[in-house]
Order: structure tokens, then C-alpha cells, then sequence
């Protein structure tokens, strides 16, 4: 199924855009090892919960995600809670690309178990699904090659991590499907006329792949590269440069992802972040700075047409013919 070709043109960022006010680099730990009970690899850098209220897109104060427990706590206790984001005020939505429009985590764990292995990591002991959500899923290339070989040199690195993306291409080859309920909200993005980009740490090659193959890269108006930004997530820019290029505040904005550093960038981009539970623990999500944590787009969309009902019952209530505030 091809998106409409309404939706408008994918654009990339111009190299001389690529900037940010901060450079600092991102913190490494030598000491990595899939055995380690912690991680301090994907610390937010602030969260949108506070004092058991989240921040709205609009501003205000509304019931914060409940808290968790772990895996086997019930996904609709988490959506059942109320909605901390003002779908009918927002003007831009940003999108995380891996595991966010698509449910392609379980491929690149496969690709990493299969050349971690194979370059002797752990004593060639395959990963676990564990330690690929705590140390990998999300994070940008280069710094997960970093934590897992501080031994090696720059060149040994790049040309592992490129031999990882390029079997997860080959993998990805098979066929994708978009995560459930993403091409109704695409539809609703783009009745609405809201601003669109895709964010994401993944290689352009992989990103510009993944986009085709759901039939949706007209859907967003620009792709913004974590490699291609001063610093990836977690750190704010990529997000930060998504929403210059929209012309939006983080107040007019909300993002989607579905990784701890992932949501810790947009949380300190200033924007309510709403988590996808594709490969994280809603828990680990939350705690990172997400506002609400969602299955898959069809809660959202469920949650929008709540929205829509409650305004169109309160413009009919008013009996005076004039628009709700809300819309």
C-alpha cells in the first residue's frame, strides 16, 4: 500500500544545517560487558513527569503514566490512563524511524548476536535479548561500537558496525510492515495538515530503506540524521533541528519513540514524548522521561478520537454553531 502522494517530499538535511549550539561528546563506559546488572548508558536529561503530573503539548497539567512494575504488567492499565498530550493543539509530530514505524528491533538483535559472535564478543557467547535493549537498541552507531570495543581503533569499529547494518539490510530485505495502526494516523497527520519529520539514529541507507519499503517516506517533509547532527540521541539535537527546520516549538510538537535514549532526547528537547512498547519495558520507558506508553498508533488513534468526539460534543452543546476551542 503507497502512501498518498498528498502526504508531500521527503528532504534531507543540507550538510551546512547540520550544527548545534553544544558539542560536548558523549560519555563512554569501558568496562561493558553483557553480565553488567546496570547501565548509566541511557540517562534522561530530564522528564516530563513531575510531582504525579505530565506536561501537555498545550502547556497544561494532566494524570501522569502509571507506574510499572515490569514486563508482565497489563499494557491496558498503562493506556487507560488519561492522555497528557493535546492531539487537537499540536501542530508537528515527530517520528523515531526503528521500532517506532516499523517493528524492526528483533532484526537488528538478530544482526548483532549473529557478528558478535562472530568477532568473539563476551568470549563469542551469544547476547541476550537483555542486554540488546539495555547497551544497543537505539543508541548511535558509533558509540555502541565504542562501549562494546574500547580496545579497538576508530577503522575496526566503523567496519564492524557497517557489516551489522549491512546484514540487517539484507534481513530487513524480506519485507516490513509498519506498526499497527500507523498508516491511519499518517492519514490523520495529514488531514490535519500537521508538520512531519522522521528522526532517527539509524545510517541514511538503512532509514531511506525502511521508509520505501512501508511506502511512506512522502509523509515527511525532512529526515533528520543522528550522524549527521553535532550529537545523536541521546543527546536533544536531532530533535532540536527537526523542530527549527518545522518552524515549531517543543510546546506545538510531540514525539514518538520507542528507546530509552531515544526518549531521553526528546525529553530534553523540550517535547512530551509518548513511548512505544515494541522492545522496552514500559517501565524503563517511563523512567526515562515518557508521558504516556502506548502498544502500537491504534491507541493513539483511539485516544484521537475520543478527543474529537468529547470537542464535537461540546461545539453541538453550545447549540450556537461556533468552534470548539479545543480544535
Amino acid at each position: 500500500m503507497q502512501a498518498s502522494s498528498t502526504c508531500g517530499r521527503l528532504r534531507s538535511l543540507p550538510t551546512l544545517q547540520r550544527r548545534m549550539l553544544m558539542a560536548a561528546p558523549v560519555g563512554r563506559n569501558s568496562s561493558l560487558h553483557p553480565s553488567t546488572s546496570s547501565s548509566t548508558l541511557f540517562s534522561s536529561a530530564g522528564s516530563l513527569v513531575a510531582n504525579g503530573a505530565a506536561v501537555s503539548s498545550g502547556g497544561t497539567a494532566a494524570a501522569a503514566v502509571p507506574a510499572t512494575a515490569g514486563p508482565a504488567t497489563a499494557l491496558a492499565d498503562i493506556t487507560a490512563a488519561p492522555v497528557p498530550v493535546d492531539f487537537l493543539s499540536i501542530r508537528g509530530v515527530l517520528f523515531d524511524v526503528d521500532g517506532t514505524l516499523v517493528e524492526s528491533d528483533p532484526l537488528h538483535f538478530r544482526a548483532f548476536q549473529e557478528i558478535l559472535a562472530e568477532v568473539g564478543f563476551d568470549g563469542g557467547r551469544p547476547i541476550d535479548e537483555a542486554f540488546f535493549r539495555r547497551h544497543i537498541s537505539g543508541r548511535h552507531n558509533p558509540e555502541i561500537a565504542a562501549d562494546l570495543f574500547p580496545e579497538w581503533d576508530e577503522d575496526r569499529r566503523t567496519a564492524f558496525y557497517l557489516d551489522k547494518e549491512e546484514r540487517y539490510r539484507r534481513l530487513a530485505a524480506a519485507g516490513l510492515e509498519p506498526l499497527e495502526g500507523l498508516r491511519e494516523f499518517l492519514e490523520w497527520v495529514r488531514q490535519r495538515g500537521l508538520r512531519t519529520a522522521a528522526v532517527t539514529n539509524a545510517p541514511r541507507a538503512n532509514a531511506e530503506m525502511m521508509l520505501a519499503a512501508l511506502g511512506i517516506e512522502s509523509c515527511f517533509e525532512h529526515l533528520v540524521l543522528g550522524e549527521e547532527c553535532t550529537r545523536a540521541k541521546p543527546h536533544p539535537d536531532p530533535y532540536l533541528i527537526a523542530m527549527e527546520l518545522l518552524g515549531l516549538t517543543p510546546g506545538e510538537s510531540v514525539v514518538f519513540e520507542d528507546s530509552p535514549s531515544g526518549v531521553a532526547a526528546g525529553v530534553a528537547a523540550g517535547a512530551p514524548v509518548i513511548a512505544l512498547t515494541t522492545g522496552q519495558d514500559p517501565a524503563i520507558l517511563q523512567q526515562a522521561g515518557a508521558c504516556w506508553i502506548v502498544r502500537n498508533f491504534r491507541d493513539v488513534m483511539a485516544a484521537i478520537q475520543a478527543a474529537e468526539a468529547e470537542a464535537d460534543s461540546t461545539t453541538r452543546g453550545r447549540g450556537d454553531g461556533s468552534v470548539s476551542e479545543s480544535r
